[in-house]
């Protein structure tokens, strides 16, 4: 690879308290709550079959003002294997502060009309997510019982919320609809700088196109997402709330980016040099890259058809907005025994100055790992994100089927 790093292998782990520990929490033990949940596991693309991983949680408010309140969730792994928590809990009022962990807002359809009409799903953060066998963790939280989810203010982190969009952008659902965590230096609309945008489901338009032109029919979100899960390419086994549209539609904008490559024109510091094109430069210039390193023909198909706008935009997007890349699309899978497929997933980050890829935006660092993948197993780990196949297999040797017309797949449901 084309990259001149200095050879370092150690790797330092920071303990970020991404909202800030509130000074509010008293001593006093007010109110307790145990709710048991299950971990689960994607068998299968068609079936997702229950495990015996239960987590129990403790939830206890120490401090409680009337209108808000201030407290603890104590985790506790109860089974016998070492297991990434994830957990969804009830609590009377809107999460306005977390720490030690992402709180994101679900609907809980099994409180319908009830008081407790909402959920709120924890999962860890990178410095606590895995448990072993009877171990615990705590995280923080402050709620306002005044505010409610279906109201609250749509400016801080971890809870379900739409952008404004402009009249270009009007027919396309963007990630963040599906769930908002913070944690990157390009996490939401005002840290997309340099021309990088937001990911919209004009990313699967990318993706469909290209999977026309290599001969397959298009794909939802829901296929995507149920791929991922099944591969070991996300961070939990099962998928919750919105979780598998969301990160179907991760995927497929990382497909976009990286699959229209031929096997003997890739090179990693391409995919940089054409994302910062596609952000700064002009689609002439894209499209003159795409034919001097893409599969053959794949130019042309896209202006032939007025697909090029899709494929321009979807190289823009920028992979840490939203957070869907580290807190729902962390993927475990081992590649070539040096990297996991999230240090992978990290080719289409860019450096600050978005001249090299692999790179750690938050601290402007490569992700080292990945930089021991060889080539060939990136471009095929990418691949597979195309044709929806092995992630360690190999794929679109043969790019010449048929194209499929009208290659429109449908939006996700309740869209």
């Amino acid at each position: 690879m084309q990259f001149d790093y200095k050879n370092i292998h150690e790797h330092t782990k920071f303990a970020i308290s991404r909202q800030g520990r509130a000074q509010c929490v008293k001593t006093g033990f007010l109110a307790a709550l145990t709710i048991t949940v299950s971990a689960a596991t994607s068998a299968s693309i068609a079936q997702t079959v229950q495990s015996s991983t239960p987590f129990s949680v403790v939830i206890s408010l120490s401090d409680d003002w009337g209108s808000g309140a201030c407290g603890e969730g104590l985790v506790t792994n109860n089974s016998s294997v070492k297991s990434l928590w994830d957990v969804t809990v009830d609590l009377p009022g809107y999460v306005t502060h977390y720490w030690n962990a992402e709180i994101s807002y679900l609907t809980n359809p099994y409180h319908e009309g009830s008081a407790m009409a909402h959920a709120w799903r924890v999962v860890g953060g990178e410095w606590n997510q895995m448990l072993e066998p009877n171990a615990s963790t705590t995280f923080g939280f402050c709620i306002d019982r005044t505010q409610l989810p279906e109201t609250a203010s749509t400016d801080d982190g971890g809870t379900h919320m739409e952008h404004p969009h402009t009249e270009a952008e009007s027919n396309f659902i963007d990630l963040a609809s599906f769930g908002l965590t913070y944690g990157s230096d390009h996490t939401d609309h005002e840290g997309l700088v340099g021309g990088r945008t937001a990911i919209t489901t004009e990313a699967l338009l990318a993706y469909n196109n290209l999977r026309a032109f290599v001969g397959l029919p298009p794909a939802t979100l829901d296929d995507v997402g149920a791929w991922a899960f099944a591969n070991t390419l996300t961070n939990n086994t099962q998928a919750w709330g919105n979780d598998q549209v969301g990160v179907g539609l991760w995927y497929a904008m990382q497909g976009a980016k990286v699959g229209w490559m031929a096997d003997n024109g890739f090179d990693p510091q391409i995919i940089a040099d054409i994302e910062r094109t596609a952000r700064l430069g002009s689609a002439e210039d894209v499209l003159a890259m795409v034919v001097a390193y893409g599969h053959e023909g794949f130019a042309g198909y896209l202006t032939e058809n007025g697909y090029a706008d899709a494929f321009i935009n979807t190289l823009k997007m920028e992979p840490h907005y939203a957070g869907w890349m580290h807190d729902r699309a962390h993927g475990w899978l081992s590649i070539e025994n040096v990297a996991i497929a999230h240090d992978v997933n990290h080719l289409t980050v860019l450096s600050h100055d978005q001249m090299r890829p692999f790179m750690n935006d938050t601290w402007d660092w490569p992700q080292w790992p990945a930089l021991e993948v060889s080539q060939a197993r990136v471009l095929e780990y990418f691949q597979s994100m195309v044709v929806l196949g092995d992630p360690l297999g190999d794929h679109l040797e043969d790019v010449f089927g048929p194209p499929f017309e009208n290659p429109v797949a449908p939006p996700p449901a309740g869209c």
